[in-house]
């Protein structure tokens, strides 16, 4: 029975059925343009800001009953003084329509309240937030580096089998410039934490 524990792994994990590793990724780079984008991986790439941060995107296939989503996790990262552990988990308000962003600290100690403090002193961040379609934004420090990963509605290709179909849902010009302000902006934020 133990024997069947790393097959059953195996099969839970692999990825759906019509997934094409790469192709999605390669509309997403073409919605990126003029941006510097460099591929280094079938379903990942990177893209470097004229600014100086580096964002690192990954292509996350997602099964569903009859069908899968390839989305894509924006990712960026850095070193930090602050020292607590933390997760600072990035939420929209509002169900009819969109509200103010809600952050939620996880794990926090004294760092969690100044980073709070921080992003109430720099309302445009939570502002470009609430005018982004996202499903995933978190900031995660730990042992001296921060990381913030943003999901985005758009950007992501759905495939169904049943009726057969296959759509990407682009990433439009305004929803890519709030994007890339938002990883700029923390990017600039925890710089000014850290003097």
């Amino acid at each position: 029975m133990i024997a069947l524990l790393p097959s059953l792994d195996r099969f839970w994990r692999r990825n759906p059925a019509g997934y094409r590793p790469g192709e999605a990724l390669d509309r997403l780079q073409r919605d990126l343009r003029p941006y510097a984008c460099e591929r280094h991986a079938i379903g990942a790439l990177t893209l470097r800001l004229p600014q100086g941060p580096v964002i690192t995107v990954r292509e996350r296939p997602q099964s569903l009953f009859l069908a899968h989503i390839v989305s894509h996790r924006f990712s960026l990262n850095g070193g930090t003084a602050l020292t607590d552990a933390l997760t600072l988990t990035i939420g929209v308000g509002g169900w009819l329509r969109r509200g103010a962003v809600r952050y939620r600290l996880v794990h926090a100690g004294s760092g969690g309240q100044r980073l709070l403090a921080a992003l109430q002193r720099y309302p445009q961040i939570g502002e470009a937030l609430a005018q982004l379609d996202f499903r995933h934004a978190a900031l995660t420090l730990r042992d001296g580096h921060w990381q913030l990963e943003l999901e985005h509605f758009a950007a992501s290709e759905v495939v169904s089998r049943l009726p057969a179909g296959r759509r990407y849902l682009r990433l439009l010009p305004e929803q890519r410039r709030l994007l890339l302000s938002v990883c700029l902006m923390f990017s600039q934020l925890m710089e000014k934490l850290d003097e």
